[in-house]
């Protein structure tokens, strides 16, 4: 028997032990959860999860409502009206890190720290997925186990093999790629990034601060503290943003209102577009619809070389105060904590597992990659900024910012805008959780 089937049984067996907590409870008949998984890769990813929670408790008839849209946006706004009116359901998904701590703050959410406790999740997952859990002493959350690297660049391969290209891994080459691609197909679009969903904005953008300015401004900048009064405290911000003016300028960068990030990965599939940078989510929907990973779509970091870095992503289902079925609600975050479970999940999801006991032979070389460089190189493994530590609400604010600037190109009116924001959304007050022990 080969080691890998080996250590898939032996999964299984723990995950038959690991759930004692609900052992002598009573499990109600009924589970209320929402969550935003609907577009490709995301549908087949949760019907993991569905699929051995109905296997395991089939007694439960769970009431599944589906909220599209990305980035959370739509699941907030109706979850948030059922807490308000003290009608919560019984899970529901959200972004964790600082949108997990704005439920916090308000009181809505319980406590799940007997299931940390009990499947041993704080020996097995690392301290930045942990932290982005727990909040005021206590951990309010489990990760989905969609632990996402969010600076891929994915590419139409064979355009790429065509035309003799290897993926950017910094401004200059991906200026050097885009010009190569427009000038030999004048008709792909080089670069393409949604607009219609505005926090797609993010996953293009965030990755361009972090080459110029580095980890330590990239966390300040986030967590509002940088000093917009101060011009070399700026100058980073300020040439992320002339970089971007060139792209667009020069034809390079294509932003669309007529595309969902989904649309605009269908592009790179059909090959009307070359590129474009997502969360490794993306590489979920290009197995959806069929697509080979390194044969078909390619993927690589941006920035890489030496400025290479991992930005996190992680999504949590959480528990509200009231839950009107609990001891569900439990047994479907324990669910989450099975290392076999959650490797089957990643596999449709395009993420690799939380815990890092989970199997580890991912079929592709995006996966395999992010592994190895998320255990061997933790100190750069950092919060995707926008949406892990800033507040919620300038996540929008400041996407839409950028989207402005496409059009106008104003550099320094862009700066003025996003020093308003930081002021405007108490960017430093909300976000100085990420720098406390």
């Amino acid at each position: 028997m080969r080691k890998a089937e080996i250590t898939i049984i032996l999964l299984f067996i723990f995950s038959l032990l690991a759930l004692p907590i609900l052992a002598a409870q009573q499990i109600e008949n009924e589970l209320i959860i929402y969550h935003y998984y609907t577009a490709g890769g995301e549908r087949e990813a949760i019907d993991v999860y569905f699929k051995y929670f109905r296997e395991k408790y089939p007694f439960v008839k769970i009431r599944e409502n589906e909220i599209p849209g990305g980035a959370a946006e739509n699941i907030r706004a109706v979850v948030m009206s059922r807490l308000e009116a003290g009608n919560p359901p019984d899970i529901f998904l959200d972004l964790a890190g600082a949108n997990l701590k704005r439920y916090v703050d308000a009181g809505y959410l319980a406590p799940v720290d007997e299931i940390w406790k009990e499947t041993n999740m704080e020996e097995h997952v690392p301290p930045l997925l942990r932290k982005m859990c727990y909040f005021y002493g206590h951990y309010y959350g489990v990760q989905a186990n969609n632990v996402h690297r969010e600076n891929i660049l994915f590419y139409n391969k064979h355009l790429f093999d065509d035309l003799g290209l290897t993926p950017p891994r910094n401004p200059d080459e991906l200026v050097k790629v885009a010009s190569a691609i427009k000038s030999a197909k004048p008709t792909v679009a080089p670069l393409v990034v949604s607009t219609k969903d505005y926090w797609h904005v993010a996953f293009f953008f965030d990755p361009i601060i972090y080459y110029y300015g580095g980890k330590d401004y990239y966390l300040r900048f986030f967590t509002g503290r940088v000093n917009f009064s101060n011009p070399n405290d700026v100058k980073p911000f300020k040439e992320a943003l002339n970089f971007v003016k060139t792209l667009v300028e020069e034809g390079y960068l294509v932003p669309s209102t007529a595309w969902t990030w989904d649309m605009s990965c269908s592009q790179i599939a059909r090959g009307r577009a070359a590129m474009g940078i997502y969360g490794d989510w993306a590489l979920g929907y290009f197995i959806s619809i069929g697509l080979k990973i390194d044969e078909d779509i390619g993927g690589a970091p941006f920035p890489g070389g030496d400025d290479e870095v991992y930005l996190i992503g992680v999504d949590a289902f959480v528990m509200p105060k009231g839950a009107p079925h609990p001891n569900a609600a439990k047994a479907w975050l324990l669910l989450m904590t099975d290392p076999q479970i959650e490797y089957e999940f990643a596999l449709k999801k395009g993420s690799i597992a939380g815990r890092d006991d989970a199997p580890k032979d991912y079929p592709d070389s995006v996966r395999r990659e992010n592994i190895e460089f998320l255990l061997s190189h933790p100190e750069l493994v950092i919060p995707h900024g926008t949406f892990m530590l800033a507040p919620p609400a300038f996540l929008e604010d400041f996407c839409k910012t950028i989207i402005d600037f496409f059009y106008t190109k104003d550099v320094e009116a862009t700066i003025r805008s996003v020093a308003a924001l930081m002021e405007k959304h108490n960017v430093a007050e909300f976000s100085s959780w990420i720098w406390e022990d």
